[in-house]
């Protein structure tokens, strides 16, 4: 018997995995009730408002901008690229193919859930101007698809597990920080922002799920 097939599907880190995986699904569907279901806007207006009357100011307001530029179309459209590239020039083929797999599944499920639900933007945006549906928050999405991959592959290499952990710390702060960048400049509403971030880890944890089983990568 392949006991080692077991232990992969048993890994108590793939499991917790899962869990969180589903839990994502969960608070996802949750969104969807109060937003589309309910017509439930009052914590998202809540929130604006203490961004308005305790957060929002002009020299942070720039630092937020060049924040939310860190998951651009502009900028992804070098960085992931180049990204893969590098990955194929240095022979980590299943990581390359791992990062495009994430990267496209995740535009697809970008472009879907937005032209589904068709949720208007926020009517009065800070300084910045988006176009587009804003369910789910794109830039939520793929800043926790593109700094999540990094991160995992830094958990996969062979770096002291304390600079592991906190480069790690650091690639989903700024995922969380673009996301909260999006909230600030009033291009998103906060629930289209979580539930970016939960549609995100759902494709990326089910990609890592994926790999571990039949390609693993480390």
């Amino acid at each position: 018997m392949n006991f080692s097939f077991f232990k992969k599907i048993w890994s108590w880190k793939l499991l917790l995995s899962l869990f969180l995986m589903l839990g994502a699904m969960v608070l996802f569907a949750s969104i969807l009730h109060e937003v589309f279901l309910e017509k439930e806007q009052d914590d998202d207006l809540l929130i604006f408002e203490f961004f308005k009357s305790h957060i929002i100011q002009k020299g942070l307001t720039d630092l937020m901008i060049d924040i939310t530029n860190l998951c651009s179309p502009a900028f992804i459209k070098i960085a992931y690229p180049a990204l893969i590239v590098l990955l194929i020039l240095f022979k980590y083929y299943r990581k390359a193919a791992f990062t495009f797999l994430a990267g496209a599944g995740g535009l697809i499920l970008i472009g879907l859930t937005k032209v589904l639900f068709k949720r208007p933007r926020p009517q009065y945006p800070l300084e910045v101007i988006e176009t587009g549906y804003s369910f789910p928050s794109g830039h939520a999405t793929f800043s926790f698809i593109f700094y999540g991959t990094l991160a995992y592959f830094v958990w996969l290499s062979h770096l002291p597990k304390s600079i592991k952990l906190l480069l790690m710390l650091f690639l989903l702060g700024l995922s969380v920080s673009i996301g909260v960048s999006r909230i600030y400049l009033m291009v998103h509403y906060p629930s289209d922002v979580l539930a970016g971030f939960c549609l995100g880890y759902f494709w990326l944890f089910l990609l890592i799920y994926y790999f571990r089983l039949k390609y693993p990568l480390d």
